[in-house]
């Protein structure tokens, strides 16, 4: 997939072929564009299944996570973007955590296109473990 950009009023815009509109070239959103890319071209990832932007409620707070990715009708993956510049560190982690109390996705992916982590959930066990690489769309497993 090609990522698009042009400037417009003076201001950086990307194309998010996921909502379909042009948005604001932030460099979190250059994360987005391209890891998205990725999962679609690389690992499978129907471009339907990927919803950007996903609102929830948190504790009587509206809240929005990045990215999610839906299998089977419920929620898969859980993706959180930084900026390149952005350390991922245990604050990321605890906001990923924090909104998948809500989504119950059993995979949880956070980037900055330096830093990757990918984190399968058991739900059941309670449990969980970092995986070396991104699952491709065909090996979710939704059992839990």
């Amino acid at each position: 997939m090609e990522i698009r950009t042009k400037i417009e009023n003076g201001k950086p815009l990307i194309f998010d072929a996921f909502r379909g509109k042009w948005v604001a070239h932030t460099p979190e959103e250059g994360v987005r564009q391209w890891f998205c890319a990725y999962l679609t071209e690389q690992k499978g990832y129907p471009k339907l299944s990927i919803s950007t932007e996903t609102g929830l409620k948190l504790n009587g707070c509206a809240r929005r996570c990045d990215t999610v990715v839906y299998k089977e009708g419920s929620p898969a993956v859980l993706i959180e973007f930084k900026a390149p510049d952005v350390e991922i560190n245990d604050n990321v982690l605890l906001q990923a955590v924090s909104y998948n109390t809500k989504l119950r996705a059993p995979y949880i992916i956070i980037t900055n296109t330096k830093q990757l982590y990918c984190i399968r959930l058991n739900f059941a066990a309670g449990t969980h473990e970092y995986l070396n690489a991104v699952p491709e769309f065909k090996e979710l497993k939704m059992d839990n």
